[in-house]
């Protein structure tokens, strides 16, 4: 029986008609010899598409409360979720004398507010399943908060935020607590070849710009700093009127309006920040050396870089991708690690701020080969920037940008992050829209035009700390004044 409906099925299947195919690549997969040739014959159109730009549609919409909270929302149903930043124009860059004010204040908005304590802060989002965390960095200032999008556990969770964010408490014994954690963490960077690379490079390159103000303080201006003096930051700045509000999730635009407009009644009034002044540009190669005990020697060169909507940003964000800014196959990684074993790693990037951030080249070497290292480097930067990179090379960055950006899209988490970053630096709505056709649309002309504009290998600032160099005078470590002056000598007035 069961061999009867065998031969019944066969012969059912040899008589279905089957449709001609369209085309080659439209034939369907057989199990005959012809497979291998099939599927070569499929290839170019497979390819040809796998070659265009994916696209990204972002529907984001944003606007101005009545009271001047800025807003953007963006609705994902995909999960139950709310993903929300509260952004402050209250980084680092604003701490004027006292380098570190941001950090202390966004590490203290945790420890209770005017009518909780810390631990009621802490059960109150525990309880509503919320995660909260609040950080800042050169520019800014982030308060993040993931929650269920179910509108009573939101709103209260939002409503917590807004809390935290407008009436922390900030009582003297909480700051000497978190003053002494700082201090840790000073003495931890000091001990750190590239922590201290790091601080130099910044201190030397922006002289007496804000953006030499490091995110983490510095040691003398945390022992100085009192309670009052971040108060009065939190009074400046963690105003509605210098803040952006995004939401990302389960959320539609009625309830999103809603919720906006109950944080923003509940955030002080207040005024924008000021507009930070430009970034001088070096002038000359400068090169400073810090003696360190160590086996290693941390190096960082660079520049004054690009700001985020500078035009030539697609360019260099190419440039830079085959440069070093990718990890292995770069041309540093190929020529430092690769083929002549100096460092384990290397890597470039431009940092994108409001104003002009740094272009870096950092790697660690031991130190008797750091010497080499640095001119290998600065002669492969020196070959980049004159001849220029191929077009082949142009066009494998450009695909490996476009197709690992859709990756940075994934979460409700990520895309907060990005359109917070919109948001603040007033990038178009249309940005992430737009970003791989015109990434897309890059020529290698245009690459090698803007290396060529933008990257200045003989007037660079080179930090190295480690052991003394082997051919140049080591130089002791000045006092912060002293460094001040010197990082004021190396830039334009």
């Amino acid at each position: 029986m069961m061999r009867h409906w065998r031969v019944l099925l066969s012969a059912l299947m040899i008589s279905l008609p089957w449709p001609a195919p369209a085309s080659v690549a439209d034939v369907p997969v057989s199990s005959g010899p012809l497979l291998s040739l099939t599927r070569v014959e499929a290839a170019k159109p497979l390819l040809q598409r796998r070659l265009q730009p994916a696209s990204v549609h972002v529907p984001l919409r944003q606007w101005v409360t009545e009271d001047g909270l800025r807003v953007a929302w963006l609705h994902t149903p995909q999960l139950p979720m709310l993903d929300a930043r509260l952004i402050y124009d209250a980084g680092a860059a604003r701490d004027g004398s006292q380098p570190g004010l941001a950090t202390a204040l966004t590490s203290l908005l945790d420890e209770g507010t005017e009518v909780r304590d810390a631990q009621a802060v802490a059960e109150g989002f525990e309880q509503l399943g919320a995660v909260f965390s609040a950080s800042s960095f050169r520019d800014m200032a982030m308060l993040q908060l993931r929650v269920l999008s179910e509108p009573g556990v939101r709103d209260a969770a939002m409503a917590l935020l807004a809390e935290v964010a407008s009436r922390p408490a900030l009582t003297e014994q909480d700051w000497l607590r978190q003053q002494e954690s700082m201090r840790i963490g000073q003495r931890q960077r000091q001990q750190s070849p590239a922590g201290r690379a790091g601080l130099l490079f910044f201190q030397k390159l922006y002289g007496d710009h804000p953006y030499a103000n490091p995110p983490g303080g510095l040691a003398a201006a945390i022992e100085r700093m009192r309670i009052e003096d971040i108060r009065a930051f939190h009074r400046r700045y963690f105003s509605r009127q210098n803040a952006v509000l995004v939401l990302v999730g389960d959320l539609s635009l009625a309830d999103a309006e809603v919720l906006a407009r109950q944080v923003s009644v509940q955030l002080p009034a207040g005024q924008p920040a000021p507009a930070l002044p430009p970034v001088p540009a070096l002038t000359k190669a400068i090169r400073h050396h810090e003696n360190f005990a160590s086996q290693q020697v941390h190096v960082i060169l660079g520049e004054v870089g690009i700001s985020r909507q500078d035009p030539d940003y697609y360019a260099l964000t190419v440039a830079n991708e085959l440069l070093g800014g990718s990890g292995f196959g770069t041309l540093l990684m190929r020529e430092l690690r690769e083929k002549r074993g100096l460092t384990y790693g290397v890597s470039s990037q431009f940092a994108l701020m409001r104003e002009a951030g740094p272009f870096q080249i950092a790697f660690s070497t031991r130190a008797d080969q750091a010497e080499a290292a640095l001119e290998l480097t600065q002669s492969l930067l020196r070959r980049f920037v004159q001849e220029g990179p191929a077009a082949a090379e142009v066009a494998r960055a450009k695909q490996n940008l476009m197709q690992s950006f859709p990756r940075y899209l994934a979460s409700n988490d990520q895309l907060a992050s990005y359109l917070g970053l919109m948001a603040f630096y007033g990038l178009p709505g249309d940005y992430l829209d737009q970003y791989l056709s015109r990434l897309a649309a890059v020529t290698p002309e245009q690459v090698r035009d803007a290396v060529s504009r933008r990257l200045h290998p003989d007037r660079m600032l080179v930090v190295t700390v480690g052991p003394a160099p082997a051919t140049a005078e080591s130089r002791p470590v000045r006092a912060p004044a002293a460094e001040a002056a010197a990082a004021r000598e190396a830039v334009a007035p």
